[in-house]
Parts: structure tokens; C-alpha cells; sequence
């Protein structure tokens, strides 16, 4: 490659949603010149939702040529091999899928493939709220509640690659049935969407709330009410109190300098970071371990796995 090239060359990051596909163009500098937006057809299959990947290729590298391919993509990653080896029934078919092969294929140049949160976490490490951090911890409370551990600037992956699944972390034993077949996990507490079907499940108890005005219930609207409304509040005090046990947790076993939050909820700002601080200010903590680790936001919102999967291609590119 002619040292003019180097200076403008891009690489092609895709983040995969179960809703969306998201895929920038991103430099090296983290410059995204050019973000492209699709339905993903996750729900119909393998099959659909790679051919909509074809086609988000095939649109951006017209746009420009491309060096690699940086992909984050839901379920259990082996990240060596780029094999998606686990994924529940909300991508039918993806277990098995070869998604490095497929993308390469696709786009005729190398790439690397990881799960989106372990990206996401990647992301805010890079540009985000965990620049400069040695240990940062990512909580991201979407659809579920995914995590991401990033230390001395590498993901961790654990031994199968299904470290960090810090959403079915149980909370409450015998508790909400979860997706993953056990019951009482964080995410059925403390994810924006299980707050919502929640609250939807007592209004059909005739628990009264002012949430039955309301015609598709967000958590937004639940933390909204939650200090005048009794179910808005039980339920916001569930979650908040479910995610503080998880970061204690974890805090214990990690040592953290630095855990960021991104997903639907960061929109909330002090009101979700004020009681989730109270929270966690319950449990005793020796006077010489405070103050140890920070906790913030997400900077980078919807960029994060962008930004994640395009760093992961450009090491990928320099330590190959």
C-alpha cells in the first residue's frame, strides 16, 4: 500500500442488531466519514440477515475501498475463529454461522469478528468514557443487558469466549424466568425492555398506575412517574437495586477503575446515575478502598460498537 493511501484507508465497521445493522467507514484516526443504516431481518433467519450484510457491503465499499472488516454481532463469539458458537432464538439459525468466512467472503479483504457489547466496551476505551482507564467495566442496558471488560486496553474473553455476560448474573433466585432458561437474572430487572413488559404484566393485574394512559410503554416513562407512581417506583427501585448488586459484585471480583453504562437508559442521566450511586453507597466499603473507581456514562451512544469494531480491525491490521 503507497504511504498516500495509508494516510486516507478505511476500514468497514458493522455492528449487528437484532432491530438494526449499523456500518461506518472509520480511519484510523476514529474519524467515521461515512454511517449506513438497515433493517437487519434478524428475525427471519441466518439466511436473511446475511443477505442483508451482502448488501450493506456492497454499498459501502462503493463508497470507497476498504482494508479490513470489523464486525460485532450478538451471542457467544469464539473472536479466534470468528464463529458465532451460541446465539438464542432471536437470530434463528445464527449458532454455527462461519461469520468471519462470510464477511470476508463478502467483501474480499481480511476481517475479525467479536461480540457487540465486548465492541461497545472497546469503543468508549478508545474514544469514550473509559480513555486512559486500565480496568474499565461496560454495562449496556438495551433489548437485555450486556457487558464488556476491558483490560490494559485488550477485551477479555474468558476461556470460551462468554466472559462478561454480566446480564445473567442471578439477582434474585427463583425469580423472573429469564431467555437463558434460568430464572431471577439482572436483565430481567434492570434492561429498559423487561422494565416495560414488567410493568405491562401487573397493569393486567389492575395494579392502578398512571402508565395505563399510556399506549406502548417505555422505561422512560416508568422512570418519569417513579417518584409519584407506585408500580413506576417499585419497578425503578427493582431495577436500580438489581443493577447496584451486579456493579457490587463485580466490583468485588474486578477491581474496576473505571465502569461506563451506555444503552437506552444513559438518556435518564442523573436520574438513573443518582439512585444507582445511592444504591451502591448502601454496601460498606472500607474508608481506605473509597473512591477507587469511577462511575459514568457513555460518551459515544450508538457510535461505541462502531467505533469498537473498527479498533479491533485496525489492531487486527497492525499485529497480524
Amino acid at each position: 500500500m503507497k504511504q498516500t493511501s495509508k494516510k486516507t484507508a478505511c476500514v468497514l465497521a458493522i455492528d449487528i442488531g437484532g432491530t438494526n445493522i449499523k456500518a461506518g467507514l472509520v480511519d484510523r484516526a476514529g474519524v467515521i466519514r461515512h454511517m449506513l443504516h438497515r433493517p437487519s431481518h434478524a428475525a427471519r433467519g441466518r439466511k436473511a440477515l446475511l443477505a442483508v450484510l451482502a448488501e450493506v457491503i456492497a454499498t459501502q465499499t462503493r463508497r470507497m475501498p476498504i482494508v479490513a472488516v470489523g464486525c460485532g454481532s450478538p451471542g457467544t463469539i469464539n473472536h479466534a475463529t470468528g464463529m458465532v458458537t451460541y446465539m438464542q432464538a432471536h437470530i434463528p439459525g445464527w449458532t454455527g454461522t462461519l461469520l468471519r468466512q462470510e464477511l470476508e467472503r463478502m467483501a474480499g479483504v481480511p476481517a475479525t469478528v467479536d461480540n457487540d457489547v465486548n465492541l461497545v466496551a472497546l469503543g468508549e476505551h478508545w474514544k469514550g468514557a473509559g480513555r486512559g482507564a486500565r480496568c474499565q467495566l461496560s454495562l449496556a442496558l438495551g433489548t437485555g443487558l450486556g457487558g464488556g471488560l476491558i483490560v490494559d486496553g485488550r477485551i477479555f474473553h474468558g476461556a470460551g469466549g462468554r466472559a462478561t455476560e454480566f446480564g445473567h448474573m442471578i439477582v434474585r433466585p427463583g425469580g423472573e424466568p429469564c431467555t437463558c432458561g434460568n430464572f431471577g437474572c439482572v436483565e430481567q430487572y434492570a434492561a429498559p425492555g423487561a422494565m416495560a413488559r414488567r410493568a405491562a404484566y401487573y397493569l393486567t393485574l389492575g395494579i392502578p398506575s398512571v402508565l395505563a394512559h399510556c399506549t406502548a410503554i417505555s422505561a422512560a416513562d416508568i422512570i418519569k412517574h417513579a417518584a409519584t407512581d407506585h408500580l413506576c417506583r417499585q419497578i425503578f427501585n427493582d431495577a436500580i437495586d438489581g443493577l447496584a448488586l451486579v456493579i457490587w459484585n463485580l466490583l468485588q471480583a474486578l477491581d474496576p477503575d473505571v465502569i461506563v453504562i451506555g444503552g437506552g437508559l444513559v438518556k435518564a442521566g442523573p436520574a438513573l446515575l443518582t439512585p444507582l450511586r445511592a444504591a451502591l453507597a448502601t454496601y460498606y466499603s472500607p474508608p481506605e478502598l473509597a473512591g477507587r473507581f469511577t462511575l459514568k456514562l457513555s460518551t459515544l451512544g450508538d457510535d461505541a460498537g462502531i467505533l469498537g469494531a473498527a479498533r479491533m480491525a485496525w489492531d487486527w491490521l497492525e499485529h497480524a
